[in-house]
């Protein structure tokens, strides 16, 4: 077939990796939600997606923004331009799987006739086609799918992964047979805290290698208009004709309002909570990441206050102050508060008392832990704040006693932990620091000794963490830093009674907030 220069010039440059949406959008078609066959005009986030690909992709969404559809386009392109291309489209049960070979051979047979490839293979769910290129669908079971295979050049789609069996296992297998020359992109509604969500978080906090993708359904707002309209339809008629306003919102509505939500979007959502409840919503149609994961996990903090403290925090526009805003701050923290690893939101007022909440780590840094401290007034409001996980457990004696002094010789509350013996060792010895927090013990001769710091155990522990529980609920602490609510919101109570972080996520704000509760509460002062 002879082709004019104009065209070759065109096909020369549809067939160049960074024009993949105009070559999509010039071939596929695909079947709408009324079952017609049209051109495959991608959505935003479709375009979002493809044109911010990297190597290793992980994304966390609501339900039917047709992340599956633009994958399987990507697929057919990488077999058709490049030979010898591999992709494997892997679902979390077979129903899915059927699905997507269905939505492959749909838009497989849409391609024009001079452009399609040979097939010399259509079956098991599986295209293969005359130029050594490959697509195949399967399903995550108990063996692992990526054992004696390769994947050279084309997409890997791991489809609903917070759904799969033995995610961790499956994972490590099929990244095994991943080249550096495909592409990766695992994609899931929530299912609780598990590999998935850890997988994310991680991503998100820069802590491995994928590159995280959030898409939410108030953005999504293209696929759904049809629903939308049969809503606005329902509610008008419920209500003499009239529509809902912004004046109406609930609370969570006016926070949504503010990401982008319209009217007709809250109508549409209205009418899937009273069908489903209020958690499926935020499961199937999360606003952020954290709210689908929070909705199906058994977080020990109230999200839904979390989440709205956090509002309020960015509302009231609370700031730190910088080094030359604090009168008399010692030198040893000037540096702390330069680097953001402290921050100070007030000042120390004469003749209040303070608290401090202190977790000590090793000083390790990379991904090991962060030594926290969480300082509040008599009153419960939060004052300061520090968080580094490079400080030597030695150096972060002097920034303690700093602190501790600065803060009118506050309480301080050290958890004997990891770095915590070395830190109150200095703090009591060298720095003859008196006020922390100390309990007495009896020998065997029943001769009473006080000893520094706060012992944990797993009884010391869950009394801590159910104080700050109920602090928390009751209003009785005011705080002010969002990295502390981060932390909440993935601080959980396990299976076997023990409260942690999720796996990919810290707690360390959060131990030094029911440490200086538990500073709060023993009652002691020691002047000096």
């Amino acid at each position: 077939m002879q082709i004019s220069l104009a065209s070759a010039k065109k096909l020369n440059w549809l067939w160049k990796d960074e024009n993949k949406i105009e070559w999509i959008q010039t071939f596929i078609k695909i079947a709408d939600k009324d079952g017609n066959i049209v051109p495959f005009i991608l959505t935003d986030e479709q375009r979002k997606l493809v044109e911010n690909l990297g190597h290793q992709n992980i994304i966390s969404k609501s339900r039917q923004l047709g992340i599956s559809v633009v994958t399987v386009a990507l697929s057919i392109r990488a077999c058709v331009v490049n030979p010898n291309t591999n992709c494997v489209l892997i679902s979390h049960n077979q129903s899915s799987t059927n699905a997507v070979f269905d939505k492959l051979k749909q838009q497989f047979y849409s391609l024009p006739d001079w452009l399609r490839p040979k097939l010399i293979q259509n079956n098991r769910q599986a295209l293969t086609f005359e130029n050594g290129s490959s697509i195949v669908c399967m399903t995550a079971g108990n063996k692992d799918c990526g054992r004696g295979s390769t994947y050279s050049g084309g997409i890997v789609h791991l489809s609903e992964f917070a759904f799969w069996k033995d995610q961790q296992r499956q994972l490590k297998s099929i990244m095994q047979a991943v080249t550096s020359s495909s592409t990766v992109i695992i994609e899931s509604t929530s299912n609780g805290y598990n590999e998935y969500s850890n997988l994310f978080l991680q991503a998100r906090n820069g802590e491995n290698a994928f590159k995280p993708f959030f898409f939410n359904w108030i953005n999504g707002r293209s696929l759904f208009q049809p629903q939308y309209k049969e809503s606005v339809r329902l509610y008008k008629a419920q209500h003499n004709g009239k529509m809902l306003t912004e004046d109406e919102y609930d609370e969570e509505e006016k926070a949504l309002a503010k990401l982008g939500m319209t009217p007709e979007q809250a109508v549409w959502r209205r009418d899937k909570i009273s069908i489903s409840g209020l958690d499926a919503f935020h499961v199937e149609y999360p606003s952020t990441p954290e709210e689908s994961f929070l909705a199906t996990g058994s977080s020990v903090f109230d999200n839904t206050k979390v989440i709205k403290l956090q509002q309020a925090i960015a509302e009231q526009k609370v700031t730190i102050l910088p080094s030359d805003k604090i009168v008399g701050l010692p030198h040893v923290l000037t540096t702390y508060v330069n680097n953001r690893s402290l921050s100070i939101y007030k000042v120390p007022k004469a003749g209040m008392k303070y608290y401090i909440g202190v977790d000590c780590s090793e000083g390790l840094g990379g991904k090991h832990d962060y030594s926290t401290m969480f300082v509040m007034d008599k009153d419960g409001e939060q004052v300061a704040e520090f968080h580094n996980n490079k400080v030597q457990p030695y150096l972060y004696a002097d920034i303690c006693n700093a602190m501790g002094r600065f803060y009118n010789k506050a309480l301080l509350c050290v958890e004997k932990a990891s770095g915590g013996h070395s830190v109150i060792e200095r703090l009591r010895y060298e720095h003859k620091y008196m006020n922390m927090v100390k309990y007495k013990t009896y020998d065997e001769y029943n001769r009473a000794i006080w000893k520094v710091g706060f012992d944990t155990n797993n009884k010391t522990k869950s009394l801590a963490v159910n104080d700050a529980r109920e602090w928390f609920d009751k209003g009785m602490v005011r705080i002010v830093s969002n990295n502390l609510l981060e932390e909440m919101k993935t601080f959980v109570a396990e299976e076997n009674g023990s409260f942690n972080a999720v796996v990919g996520c810290h707690d360390d704000l959060v131990s030094a907030f029911w440490l200086c509760i538990q500073g709060m509460k023993s009652g002691f002062w020691y002047p000096f």
